[in-house]
């Protein structure tokens, strides 16, 4: 199994398709910084299923799509696809050559293909799982994973062990297993709860139940006796109603008479009342006119009284306020003559302040002095200790280095014994090319011809199996809908024979008598009529209880079934004999027959055996049925006949008038529609089963055809199989060959410069060791110098210190001076601050009370004024008085004489209207109780539908004649305190004890398998746990043989273990690198130089791809750490994984001379990157 290509389109910087082909050996993946080359890396870990976006460099994985340029619009879509060769088998799916696609769309949406072929991530990665080229594994080494080897905790370095010892597929099932463990363990938990929930509540709906039985049947009993004594109370109300109507018929005429006499009194009396009226408003204007006089009278009197204690108030006021303007001039003085002199002050503790602050910067700027030659004398100081490290470092690294080289010329005299010895095979490959390469070539091109012609045959074939199998899959899909439609179907259709057969719907006393088999009983009244569509909530409504009536065929029919029912205290029932029932239909009016919302009588509606015409006019020949409630309320005022009216939505108009209406809980309309339903479901059943045979012979005959398909298409493809694989060997053969002829023209060329350069070396050596030697003896004298120098700074800084110290203290004595001088000046600007308010304050008050001394000598000119035209208007006023005062007077006289005559008539009127009230009162009494009458009467009506759901007139037909109302009242009381003792009564107890109970024993077996089935898991992940210790034992025992030995090879000597930190758990271990290069002690890997962690971590790597090669690895950047010399060492290992495809992201040069193929990525355009390829056997400088 190898990489064939990958092809990227709108990945990151790849905005053009792109195909990049994989070859045998090593590929680089060169350019500048910044130009795309590791976004190919990025590609192959994102087609693989990689899911973090920081691991691909980005922030968000929208991020991979092309994002645009300035002169490209932005892709919405990124694809990346990887084309694996699988000839070999390695991956588990029957097909030669895989391609796995992904891909991503701005919205989110991602995709993923194999081979054109829909899937899911999980299908990726159980494909890829323990092959070691999946993202998780040791395959694809990206920029700074080298690092992350030997610098994560020892825990995190198991995914790579852990890959390489195909031990990843088994902790994926242990996990799966883990997961169905504890999610069976949930089930069980929640099947405990229910359980414990159900042991709790079993017993208590056990005695509900019984409870609830013995309910019915007192409630039975109760009813029969309700409905008797609910009769007896309407007869008693009824002949009582008789009597009150005519009562009120007697009072009515006396009444009428009274109330003739009482208008004429009252049409007098308004008369009388106007008249006075008239009087009344004469009397008021005159006392309104004579009310205004006199307050006119009033208010002069009171003005002149209050202007002359106005004008002695004035006089005060005007005394008082020139006294304390007075004052206020006084004290302004005083205030001014203050502030003067503080001001002066204030003047003279500016100038003290001013010279404290010169004195407080001359001493400042002394300090300041000091501390900058301070400063500059430790600069000096720490100048020196800074250089004396550099060369204490300079020393150390002159000597290592040397040391270094010494080391390197044992290895390049080696080296050149070895290219010594290599020369004589070089030369004999050259000279096999050309023939070889010709025969090659003829094979090659006449199988490529035949692969064609095959290709395009078997292209034609997928076609039309896709378009069969598209058909198949619509015809299928259309198969499994009609299957389900046509099985819930017959469920349904059996659920309701079920539910016909048991009689379920009925009361227990139907069951229980048609279950009897009694001869002559016909059936339920329900089950012997067939109602019309719509109209079903309509009739059940109308006959109510009556649906569950027995139909019989004689009148001893009946007895044998009651006596059958009393024997079995199975409950009671209407019986409707044939012979004996015999019902007639109402007369319709004509007018309501032709209304447009009369749909007609109900027994005239549905259908039914005409042996039972009789039984369904009785019950419906009087129930006319309406389109809506309004048309049922107008219509019963004018049918008359005791017709009552329904509506499809279940309404009642009774010919009392009342309105029945609503909605119970429990529906019964689905008794009547039950025949209808099965006949639907009959006739749906069969034209289902008939398209489902139909599609069905369609789909065998699709089948057989795309089944030749297959096999033609089969034979093509196994033919193309052997041309391909005939090409490949061909393509593979001229492959090695050219690349084996470069390789080893390369290899000479390389051998040829690597031996003149080893001579360089050898002289360039010696020198570069001398010159080294003779830098660290410099840099010692030199250290030697610095350390005298430094001795004489630091006795020149302590002086300094002190000197610092003593002007630091006199700064501070001069800044506690300034700063009591800066108070002294603040408190003398706050005291100025308040005497300036208290002269604005002061100056305010003189000018207010100047004000008011003026306001006042205006007032008194205004008053003197006034009081000389008040006198004249003062006399003119009490004339008028007086003329009013006279004609009230008589006014008065003549009202007097009308409320006399006003006395008598009221007198006369109120005794007649007492008398006619009176008789009014008795007749409203008798009417009252009228309406209690009928509306008791309608009460007790409705509460034989509300309370026991049947008709007056049904109750009628089940009135007993021997019946003794004091009795039956007696025992019904004691039947309803027997019910209340029952107390809160469960009726849905007795069913849900039956569900309850089934369902109890469900769940104990279902717990039985639940723990039967967590032993099987436990089990399954215990086989898991042994089967993941031994395969990861007996791997990393390899990988730590191999990496010792790559260690020692890599580094030239030295030592290098791995230990895993909890030998005892090996599942959970962490696992610790300890490395000891040559002549270096043993330590832990984070104690090494950066190159040195590069080499180990490169050295664990090839040390786990020896143990499990993987097919292809990618490395990026991963020997940037490294020099020249170890890059060549790392390139020359690499040669040794012959079945290994590497392809390398690189900037070194060394490493490129390794290369088979190098692939030039470079950016052109801002933003976009492009892809070059190069075979080495180009012309061409690195």
């Amino acid at each position: 199994m190898y990489f064939k290509r990958i092809e990227m389109h709108g990945f990151k910087s790849f905005a053009e398709p792109v195909v990049i082909e994989f070859h045998e050996g090593v590929t680089c993946i060169v350019g500048p910084n910044g130009s795309g080359k590791s976004n190919i890396s990025d590609a192959i870990r994102w087609v693989l299923g990689e899911q973090s976006p920081k691991m691909l460099r980005g922030g968000k994985m929208e991020e991979v799509i092309f994002a645009g340029t300035a002169s490209r619009k932005s892709h919405g879509m990124a694809e990346v696809t990887l084309v694996i060769d699988n000839s070999t088998a390695i991956l588990p799916i029957d097909y030669s050559e895989v391609a796995i696609t992904r891909r991503m769309y701005r919205s989110g949406e991602s995709e993923y293909l194999i081979n054109n072929n829909q899937c899911r991530l999980r299908d990726i990665k159980e494909l890829i799982m323990d092959t070691g080229i999946g993202v998780d594994g040791y395959s694809i080494i990206g920029q700074g994973k080298i690092a992350d080897i030997v610098s994560n905790k020892p825990e995190s370095r198991r995914e790579i062990f852990e890959e390489a010892a195909g031990v990843v597929m088994y902790k994926s099932k242990k996990a799966e297993a883990e997961r169905k463990l504890q999610n069976t363990n949930a089930n069980l938990e929640r099947v405990n709860d229910i359980v414990g929930e159900i042991e709790g509540r079993i017993d208590g709906l056990r005695e509900d139940s019984i409870k609830a039985k013995e309910y019915l049947e007192l409630r039975e009993k109760y009813k029969e006796l309700e409905i008797n004594i609910t009769l007896k109370n309407i007869e008693k109300l009824d002949l009582a109603t008789e009597t009150l109507k005519d009562d009120v018929m007697t009072i009515s005429a006396d009444i009428e008479e009274l109330s003739a006499q009482k208008v004429r009194l009252n049409e007098e009396l308004a008369e009388s009342r106007a008249k006075n009226d008239r009087l009344e408003e004469l009397g008021n204007e005159a006392r309104d006119k004579l009310l205004s006089k006199v307050e006119e009278i009033n208010a002069l009197s009171n003005k002149s009284q209050l202007d002359k204690e106005r004008l002695s108030t004035i006089e005060r006021d005007t005394e008082r306020f020139s006294d304390e303007k007075q004052e206020l001039d006084e004290k302004l003085i005083r205030e001014l003559n203050n502030r003067k002199e503080l001001e002066e002050s204030r003047d003279e503790i500016q100038k003290s302040l001013e010279s404290e602050e010169e004195k407080l910067r001359v001493k400042i700027e002394a300090y300041n002095e000091i501390t900058k030659k301070s400063l500059e004398i430790s600069d000096e100081i720490d100048t020196a200790k800074n250089r004396m490290i550099d060369l204490h470092s300079t020393a150390s690294s002159r000597r290592s280095e040397a040391r270094s080289l010494q080391s390197y010329r044992q290895s390049l005299e080696k080296r050149k014994e070895q290219i010594l010895s290599d020369g004589e095979a070089i030369k004999q490959n050259i000279a096999n090319y050309e023939s070889d390469k010709t025969a090659a070539s003829g094979e090659k091109e006449a199988a490529a011809a035949g692969l064609a012609d095959a290709r395009g045959e078997i292209s034609k074939t997928r076609s039309d199996i896709a378009k069969l199998n598209n058909e198949i899959n619509s015809l299928s899909k259309e198969n499994e809908d009609l299957r389900i439609r046509a099985g819930q179907a017959n469920t349904r259709k059996k659920t309701i024979e079920e539910m016909e057969h048991n009689y379920e719907g009925y009361n227990g006393a139907v069951r229980f008598l048609m279950k009897a088999g009694i001869p002559g009983i016909k059936g339920v009244v329900a089950d012997l009529m067939k109602v019309p569509s719509g109209m079903e909530v309509a009739v059940e409504t109308a006959l109510g209880a009556g649906m569950q009536n027995i139909v019989c065929s004689k009148d001893a029919d009946a007895k044998k079934a009651i006596n059958e029912l009393k024997a079995n205290k199975a409950g009671r029932l209407t019986f409707l004999p044939l012979e004996s029932i015999h019902g007639n239909p109402a007369n319709v009016p004509q007018s309501v027959r032709q209304d447009a919302g009369f749909k007609g009588l109900a027994c005239d509606l549905i259908e039914y055996d005409k042996a039972y015409e009789g039984i369904f006019k009785y019950l419906l020949g009087r129930v006319a049925v309406v389109d809506n409630m309004d048309t049922a309320v107008r219509l019963s005022k004018t049918a008359g006949g005791g017709i009552r009216f329904v509506t499809p939505d279940g309404e009642i108009i009774n010919a009392s008038g009342a309105i029945t209406g609503g909605k119970y809980k429990n529906a019964t309309a689905n008794l009547l529609a039950r025949q209808t339903e099965i006949s639907t479901l009959e006739s749906e059943i069969k034209r289902l089963t008939r398209t489902y045979n139909e599609n069905k012979d369609k789909l065998e005959s699709l089948k057989a055809e795309a089944d030749a398909l297959l096999k033609n298409c089969a034979d093509s493809e196994e033919k193309a199989r052997k041309l391909e694989l005939l090409v490949l060997e061909s393509e593979t053969r001229l492959k090695a060959l050219e690349d084996n002829y470069k390789d080893t023209k390369e290899s000479n060329a390389k051998k040829e410069r690597e031996l003149e350069s080893i001579e360089n070396d050898f002289v360039n050596l010696a020198q570069t060791e001398a010159t080294l030697l003779r830098e660290a003896d410099e840099a010692d004298a030199e250290i030697k110098r610095l350390d005298e120098e430094t001795t004489e700074l630091m006795e020149s800084f302590e002086e300094i210190k002190l000197q610092t110290q003593n002007a630091g203290e006199e700064i501070t004595k001069a800044r506690i001076a300034r700063t009591e001088c800066d108070s002294k000046f603040e408190a003398a600007g706050r005291m100025l601050e308040r005497v300036g308010a208290s002269v604005d304050e002061i100056q305010a008050q003189i000018e207010a009370k100047q004000m008011s001394l003026e306001a006042l000598e205006k007032e008194k000119s205004e008053i003197l004024f006034g009081s000389e035209n008040s006198e004249d208007n003062y006399r003119s006023k009490l004339e008028e008085k007086t003329r009013l005062e006279e004609y009230i007077a008589e006014i008065a006289s003549e009202k007097a004489q009308l409320s006399s005559d006003l006395g008598e008539r009221t007198t006369e009127f109120a005794e007649i209207g007492d008398k006619l009230n009176s008789y009014q009162d008795r007749k409203y009494q008798i009417e009252i109780k009228l309406a209690k009458n009928e509306t008791q009467m309608d009460t007790w009506k409705e509460k034989l539908w509300e309370e026991f759901e049947i008709s007056y007139a049904q109750a009628v037909s089940m009135k007993k004649d021997d019946f003794v109302l004091s009795t039956a009242t007696r025992e019904s009381r004691e039947i309803k305190n027997r019910m209340k003792e029952l107390g809160d009564v469960n009726i849905g107890a007795i069913k849900e004890y039956e569900q309850i109970s089934t369902r109890y024993e469900f769940l104990t077996e279902q717990r039985s398998d639940i723990l039967e089935a967590m032993q099987e898991l436990q089990s399954i992940i215990s086989d898991m746990d042994k089967t993941i210790k031994t395969k990861f034992k007996e791997n990393f025992d390899q990988v730590v043989v191999n990496f010792e030995e790559i260690f020692k090879e890599l580094f030239g000597g030295g030592h290098a273990e791995l230990t895993l930190d909890n030998e005892d758990n090996p599942l959970e271990s962490g696992i610790d690198i300890i490395a000891q290069p040559p002549g270096k002690k043993l330590q832990n890997i984070n104690l090494m130089s950066g190159g040195e962690k590069t080499m180990t971590a490169i050295a664990l790597m090839f040390a786990v791809l020896k143990t499990k090669p993987t097919p292809f690895c990618i490395l990026d950047e991963v020997e940037a750490a490294l020099d020249d010399n170890n890059i060549d060492r790392f390139a020359r290992y690499l040669r040794r994984f012959d079945g290994i495809q590497f392809a390398i992201v690189t900037h070194q040069k060394a490493t490129m001379e390794h290369a088979d193929v190098l692939y030039g990525v470079t950016m052109p355009e801002q933003g976009i990157s492009k892809v070059l390829s190069l075979r080495l056997g180009d012309d061409f400088d690195i």
